[in-house]
């Protein structure tokens, strides 16, 4: 076959999902973002009995001094020593999953074991703790059961990204799992977040607790029993000792009813999304969709990634720091800060201000997918990082006028007070505009770089050889959860310590104190666009988009299709280095944006312009497609070999799997047979 004159439809290099396999697969992501959502609300609970106050009553009352304070050390010191855990067992499970061949896949059994260990991991405790009275016995359930929770999240959480290699190359529909990454955040983060912090608020469908604890800071016998009587809360505990100074804590949390709705709600809802995502992956999972496989991976793969895949550590620092800013400014915490301390609002705020967010995400989401899909993952990371950094700009300015003791600087939505209307004022509305937009900007960027892992594997691929998504999965798990741990640290410094007369994280129940204006500034704003500045700088120096990621795909391809033909993998790397050596067959065309008024390439827009001059440097082939190709060798062709040598079957299970997606089916999920689809 003359390879100038090749149809679209035979490339061999392009490997196509179905629609539906595109949209359910990020419930992975979904069913492990349940537990990560909830872990915050179950840690709380835990520590309680860690420190001996189990004897909670719903609606009643008791006494632990200094408890809270003792909650946020413990979690600021125990989380970041938890990922000590995590630098052990990471390693360890990206090497297996890339080790693995099994009649189930090489990652459908790490999403199984993975999500099973995380039920587990609270089953323990809620099961376990209630029957156990020692208190060391309790800590050491806890930790068990902290370690079952870390170890099956890694399982279930490393598929998300290694699995995107064999799933799909297309960077069309790679880009499409921000869209329905976001539809599985919904139905996992928000979810969880609408149930604990709104639905199980109501006093009729789970009792609220009443946590009370000594406090050198806190409030007088008097004040505390006042406090009490104009938030209609019936005190029924022990005695208090009227010479000392209490704080409390109010909210469903703390109550026993919600701990038994929440926790098989959890469950059953990540299980579901679990199947959902097993589904989407199944006919993928298999060796015709990996990647070559000539060794078994090594635990010193990882030293030799991050020391000549430069890719993946450009990306890791972005994204992690990314994540880190993220986590803060997201938190339960930070929630309570701003809308509670300073708004003086949370349950009238928090709600709206989250749906209205998510309809601001909806628009980037679909907007980002479609810059990413035509431009690439690396366009649509480093556009909606600058537009969040600018549209933040404003939240700043909308936080450094705030007042505490002018109503016209308190974000407002409605009031009940006579009857429902309608409150809102200025400064809620471009409040709204500002962070809805910067909101749904730095989300794009957090979910355009899961992709981006597949990009880097393939990568890892073209440079070393070698096909180890399970490594390149877990390694970008592993930095990113270091980073992510220092989450509880930073708040603890930057509201517990920078707020003078606070000796806890702030709850639903807080006043405003002096300073937290200033932590709320830290934590909402300045951290985020610190990291937003990083990642901008790590984008400039990070290549594989456009043409750069075109040749390694192209190069792959040949490559794979010569070793499983009987070459080497050290002659295959040798005689494919560039993408004008690489057949016509293997190289997918870029996507070219058509104006259809004139029927010619488009030209350049001003996001267009800025990107090229500041992001492209490194980006750059010079090559063109296929002018010096080189065909296979006779002897190392697939077709040859099998008709040379017909007797020689493949292993019964391996035959198994090779036949269970028909070669036709890349022919039919060409681009043009799929475009009117996925536009």
């Amino acid at each position: 076959m003359n390879n100038a004159t090749t149809a679209p439809e035979e490339k061999v290099g392009l490997n196509r999902a179905k629609q539906w396999q595109i949209a359910l697969f990020p419930f992975n992501n979904a069913a492990t973002n349940v537990y990560f959502a909830f872990y915050t609300y179950f840690t709380y609970w835990a520590m309680l009995y860690l420190t001996g106050s189990n004897a909670v009553a719903i609606g009643g009352a008791f006494i632990a001094g200094g408890l809270a304070l003792a909650i946020t050390s413990f979690n600021a010191i125990f989380a970041p020593l938890m990922r000590v855990f995590d630098a052990i067992t990471d390693p360890i499970l990206g090497g297996l999953m890339d080790r693995t061949r099994s009649r189930f896949g090489k990652f459908r059994p790490y999403m199984v074991i993975g999500n099973v260990l995380l039920a587990l991991s609270l089953l323990l405790m809620m099961i376990v703790f209630q029957g156990v009275g020692a208190a060391w016995v309790r800590w050491v359930v806890y930790i068990v059961s902290y370690v079952i929770y870390v170890i099956g999240y890694t399982c279930q959480c490393a598929v998300t990204k290694a699995g995107q290699t064999c799933l799909t190359n297309d960077p069309k529909q790679r880009s499409q799992f921000v869209i329905w990454n976001m539809v599985g955040m919904i139905g996992s983060i928000v979810l969880v977040n609408v149930m604990a912090g709104g639905v199980l608020t109501n006093p009729a469908i789970c009792a609220k607790g009443l946590l009370v604890y000594e406090s050198a800071e806190g409030m007088t016998y008097a004040e505390l029993i006042a406090e009490f009587a104009t938030r209609g809360i019936v005190y029924t505990g022990p005695a208090l000792d009227p010479t000392l100074s209490y704080a409390y804590l109010y909210g469903a949390g703390y109550g026993m009813q919600f701990y038994y709705i929440m926790v098989p709600f959890v469950i059953i809802v990540s299980a579901i999304y679990t199947v959902m995502a097993i589904a989407a992956i199944s006919s993928k999972d298999n060796p015709k969709y990996w990647g070559v496989e000539t060794e078994p991976a090594k635990l010193r793969d990882y030293a030799n990634i991050l020391k000549g895949n430069k890719e993946i550590r450009w990306l890791v620092l972005s994204a992690g720091l990314n994540k880190l800013a993220s986590t803060v400014a997201t938190s339960g915490t930070v929630a309570f800060l701003l809308y509670g301390c300073l708004m003086g609002d949370y349950n009238g705020l928090f709600i709206p201000f989250y749906a209205l967010c998510f309809i601001f995400m909806a628009a980037f989401f679909v907007w980002g997918s479609s810059t990413a899909g035509k431009k690439g993952q690396k366009r649509g990371v480093a556009q909606f990082t600058i537009l969040a950094f600018l549209f933040y700009i404003g939240v700043l300015i909308m936080l450094c006028i705030y007042d505490p003791a002018n109503l016209a600087t308190h974000l407002s939505i409605y009031s009940m007070e006579g009857g429902f209307h309608l409150t809102i004022n200025a400064y809620t509305i471009l409040f709204i505009i500002f962070y809805g937009c910067g909101y749904g900007a730095f989300n794009c960027c957090d979910n355009l770089t899961i992709p981006m892992v597949a990009d880097c594997t393939d990568y890892e691929t073209y440079r070393s050889g070698k096909y180890v998504p399970g490594i390149m999965g877990t390694l970008f798990s592993l930095v990113d959860k270091i980073i992510s741990s220092l989450q509880t640290l930073l708040l603890t410094v930057f509201i517990v310590y920078l707020v003078p007369g606070l000796n806890a994280l702030p709850g639903e129940a807080t006043p405003y104190m002096e300073g937290m204006q200033l932590s709320a500034i830290i934590c909402f704003c300045l951290l985020p666009m610190a990291a937003w500045i990083v990642t901008t700088f790590c984008m400039t120096r990070y290549s594989l988009s456009g043409k750069r990621l075109q040749e390694i795909q192209a190069v792959n391809a040949v490559r794979k299709e010569a070793v499983e033909g009987g070459m080497t993998m050290e002659e295959a790397m040798k005689t494919w280095q560039t993408i004008d050596q690489v057949p016509a067959r293997f190289v997918v065309p870029a996507h070219v944006s058509i104006d259809k008024k004139t029927g010619l390439p488009k030209k350049d827009n001003i996001l267009d312009k800025i990107y090229n001059k500041i992001f492209t440097k490194y980006e750059t082939v010079a090559a063109e497609p296929s002018i010096n190709a080189i065909e296979i060798p006779e002897q190392y062709r697939k077709d040859a070999v099998e008709t040379a040598a017909p007797e020689v079957e493949a292993a019964p299970e391996m035959e198994a799997v090779e036949t269970e997606v028909p070669v036709t089916e890349v022919i039919e999920e060409a681009p043009e047979a799929n475009d009117s689809e996925n536009e």
